[in-house]
């Protein structure tokens, strides 16, 4: 039987029907080594949440948004990993939170784990937003700009004055850069700016991060490493990098691979 958690088991299932497009209950059941009962459990919790969808005698993935190429081929850039990341993140979110949530592939991953919870959502990316509205449970709250068209996400004025005017009890941010000594950065500036207000409006905030953003600085530092909660990254970060991080102030929570 599989020695996998059931919140590795969850993200094992969605990279695979994500690679395959749809799977047999079958298939998944021997990749992921757990009887059939317990895979049809775990679709139905996934399916619940919006991550999944059912078909004749197998399941694929629920897609509410038709992305652009770019931010695809951006998504499909360590999946795995992000989903890993995603399914800790989602672990911290209680009912009744109010989260604020950035664009990026790894936040528009963690916002298909919270389809459906009871919680309030703040962002300043669309796509989020599309991903969360039609899950009852869960209320949207959209701040307005102008629109990236590559990155779905609104920034100027606005966007910064109504995230603002809202308390958060958690904040997940994506970027594209960290480094001990700059901090976290993103590519683009506004975007950037709009993520240091959320992270400044939060009671807790954490940047979702794979290996590959680990080392490097971009454009504009939206938080140097002691304004965040913590990282939460995959296995992938090589382990002088993720020391100096953590001799540097920064909490770093790794997600556990998916065997």
């Amino acid at each position: 039987m599989s020695k996998l958690s059931t919140q590795q088991r969850h993200a094992l299932i969605l990279d695979v029907v994500t690679r395959k497009g749809e799977c047999r209950l079958e298939e998944l059941s021997q990749l992921v080594q757990v009887s059939i009962a317990t895979m049809r459990r775990d679709i139905a919790t996934l399916e619940s949440r919006g991550l999944v969808e059912r078909t004749w005698g197998g399941v694929c993935v629920a897609t509410p948004v038709k992305y652009l190429p770019s931010f695809l081929d951006s998504s499909k850039k360590h999946a795995a990993e992000k989903r890993a990341i995603a399914a800790v993140a989602a672990s911290l979110v209680q009912p009744g939170m109010v989260i604020g949530l950035s664009g990026g592939s790894s936040c528009t991953e963690l916002a298909r784990w919270l389809r459906g919870k009871k919680i309030t959502v703040v962002t300043n990316a669309l796509n989020v937003a599309m991903e969360l509205y039609s899950h009852g449970h869960t209320k949207v709250i959209v701040a307005g700009g102008q629109l990236n068209m590559y990155s779905y996400e609104l920034v100027g004025d606005n966007v910064r004055q109504t995230l603002q005017e809202h308390r958060l009890d958690l904040a997940f941010l994506g970027c594209t850069g960290i480094t001990p000594e700059f901090g976290f950065s993103m590519r683009d500036e506004p975007e950037a700016i709009a993520a240091r207000v959320v992270c400044h409006a939060a009671e807790r905030c954490y940047v979702l991060a794979d290996h590959s953003k680990v080392g490097r600085h971009t454009l504009t530092r939206f938080a140097t490493v002691r304004q965040v909660t913590a990282l939460i990254t995959d296995d992938g970060v090589p382990e002088q990098q993720r020391v100096a991080l953590e001799n540097a102030g920064l909490k770093v929570l790794v997600a556990p691979g998916l065997g």
